[in-house]
């Protein structure tokens, strides 16, 4: 068990939209200038920064560039996301509309267990991920300053400059962060919050995805295991479960379908600029070497890799759940029922034979196949940049 522990098993994401609630992405409209105020002090403190001000050597610059890349991911795809805040609001009313049905006793108790197991499982990811973040943004701001700090306390010559190690790669304006002590305390300071923030957002971003998408799957296993369970039924209850059923089967593809319309441009974002950083990885090692400064590149990289590949994975778990109803189907005694069932779980079945997942701009279904062929695409473009330098 993680704490705090979940108040209220029966509620749909509940700290996910208390996060997002308070970042002005869920609830009252009037709340909404509180994203708007972080995406421009984003703009402020590191994109302006980083584009206007430039690089001292080529080196900072592929490492400047690669932290820009994953930096904007994290904010820019919050934003596409907020461009759909009426269809994300029909979304979540779906799901609480659905979490009631399965916890009514118009179904079997066995749905409702199921979604409980699942409203835990995504409470406990949610959290341990928050910890995880807090520890990793911690670090993040920690590790520089005392190893600069630590350095100037261990130098005996004063006519040797001390190496200012930075939390991010960039020319604060006019500040000389580089060489003067107390122009990188400023540069500290400013860089707690700037962080705090980015770590903030980058962690609502994926557990908004991770928890929607693996909504929509238990709202289709649901669908599935209602089938199975309706073998268990008397003949003159069948017909009337089975229209409970097409009714949810409904529900749950327009789910899907508005999941789809609310992340397709956030994924397409996500897996453009995944490439771009992968390919930065490999320039920057290229160009430099394998030394220690490659290290804050890499775990930009692994950070950007992991998260690209679970939104792949769920991404392939929502579609073997949609795959799922129509094996249920199948699997079912529908050769013992009348024709007006077997007419009614055809229907079923052919809406079951449909595609359905999340796609990338509408361009790909976001899956793990799709994640393979983002590896090899990631290679080709890196040839191009290779001759270029």
């Amino acid at each position: 068990m993680v704490l705090p522990k979940l108040q209220d098993p029966y509620s749909v994401m509940p700290l996910l939209l208390r996060l997002q609630g308070f970042a002005g992405l869920w609830g009252e409209r009037r709340y909404r200038y509180k994203f708007r105020l972080a995406f421009a002090s984003f703009c402020i403190l590191v994109v302006i920064p980083k584009l206007a001000f430039g690089y001292p050597d080529l080196d900072t610059t592929i490492r400047g560039t690669a932290e820009l890349i994953f930096e904007w991911n994290v904010l820019f795809g919050v934003l596409l996301f907020s461009f759909n805040f009426d269809v994300y609001n029909d979304l979540v009313q779906r799901f609480k509309d659905l979490s009631k049905l399965v916890f009514s006793n118009k179904v079997r108790p066995e749905l409702g267990d199921y979604l409980m197991r699942i409203n835990y499982r995504i409470d406990k990811f949610s959290k341990i991920y928050c910890y995880s973040h807090l520890c990793l943004a911690t670090f993040y701001w920690v590790a520089p300053l005392t190893s600069t700090y630590s350095a100037y306390l261990a130098v005996h010559n004063k006519s040797i400059p001390v190496e200012h190690v930075l939390h991010l790669e960039e020319e604060l304006y006019w500040l000389r962060i580089r060489e003067s002590l107390v122009d990188y305390s400023i540069f500290t300071a400013v860089m707690l919050p700037t962080i705090c923030m980015l770590a903030f957002f980058g962690g609502l971003k994926l557990l908004t995805i991770f928890s929607n998408v693996k909504f929509c799957s238990a709202m289709l296993h649901l669908v599935a295991m209602r089938i199975q369970l309706m073998d268990q039924l008397e003949e003159r209850h069948v017909e009337p479960e089975l229209i409970g059923i097409i009714e949810m089967h409904q529900q749950a593809l327009k789910c899907v379908e508005l999941l789809e319309t609310t992340f397709r441009w956030v994924f397409l974002a996500q897996f453009i600029q995944c490439v771009m950083i992968w390919c930065s990885l490999v320039l920057y090692v290229v160009v430099t070497g394998i030394s220690t400064k490659a290290a804050n590149v890499g775990i930009l990289f692994i950070l950007l890799t992991v998260e690209t590949f679970g939104f792949c994975y769920f991404g392939t778990d929502l579609m073997s759940e949609s795959v799922s109803v129509g094996r249920a189907v199948t699997d079912s005694y529908w050769y013992g029922r009348t024709v007006s069932v077997q007419k009614k779980l055809r229907l079923v079945l052919q809406r079951a034979q449909k595609p359905v997942g999340i796609s990338a701009g509408k361009f790909c279904f976001v899956d793990v196949e799709q994640f393979g062929k983002m590896a090899k695409m990631s290679y080709s473009v890196y040839i191009v940049l290779k001759d270029q330098f």
